[in-house]
């Protein structure tokens, strides 16, 4: 119920949005805690950050547990709803591929706190060259792979709908011309009737 499922993180999508697209997803109710990012508002982090785990956000409160670290709660999300694989080896290669799109958020996620449009700009079109593309078109290769529909075991997994959440925060449809397979799996992703309802009711933040 909604009472003992509880999410909390910023304003923010960033990294708690992949554990909100799964929950989105599974279609369940649950409370989304939203406190002020500390640069828009430092004093209710600085009150919260003490009582937390490990200093940080997001949390996943569950049945009286707390689970901290952002894809610890988005793994536990996916297994508990179903997008996990069928078995212990579709589950590792689910990972493979969320920690292969782990690897490259952690690189392009510094673009947004660069001030300087000039300089922002630069740097992308570099970690597109560098990280991105190369990134895409090895999973591409995967995906056709294993017959284009869905990356792990022929049916929808954490990896596609954590493959959609990179694309619509750190990719174009021209950045996707040359991985077809996967710009018609965003695609798909993005049109499940709970991931379009929460696309168009989540609160809008700038990451």
């Amino acid at each position: 119920t909604m009472s003992q499922i509880k999410l909390t993180y910023f304003e923010l999508r960033a990294r708690a949005e992949p554990a909100r697209l799964v929950l989105a997803y599974a279609g369940v109710k649950y409370t989304d805690q939203r406190i002020p990012a500390p640069w828009d508002s430092p004093a209710p982090w600085a009150a919260m950050k003490p009582t937390t785990p490990y200093g940080q956000i997001p949390l996943l409160h569950w049945d009286g547990q707390v689970i901290a670290q952002s894809m610890a709660i988005t793994r536990f999300l996916a297994a508990q709803f179903g997008l996990k694989g069928k078995n212990n080896l579709e589950s590792a290669l689910i990972d493979e591929v969320v920690d292969t799109i782990e690897d490259v958020i952690n690189v392009t996620i510094k673009t947004h706190f660069e001030t300087d449009p000039v300089k922002k700009a630069e740097t992308v079109s570099q970690l597109n060259q560098s990280a991105v593309l190369p990134m895409l078109a090895n999973i591409e290769k995967r995906l056709v792979s294993r017959g284009g529909q869905f990356l792990v075991g022929n049916a929808l997994s954490l990896a596609d709908i954590h493959l959609f959440f990179f694309c619509s925060e750190y990719t174009t449809p021209k950045l996707l011309a040359n991985t077809p397979k996967i710009a018609n799996l965003v695609k798909r992703v993005e049109y499940l009737p709970n991931i379009q309802k929460w696309l168009k009711k989540r609160p809008v933040s700038k990451l």
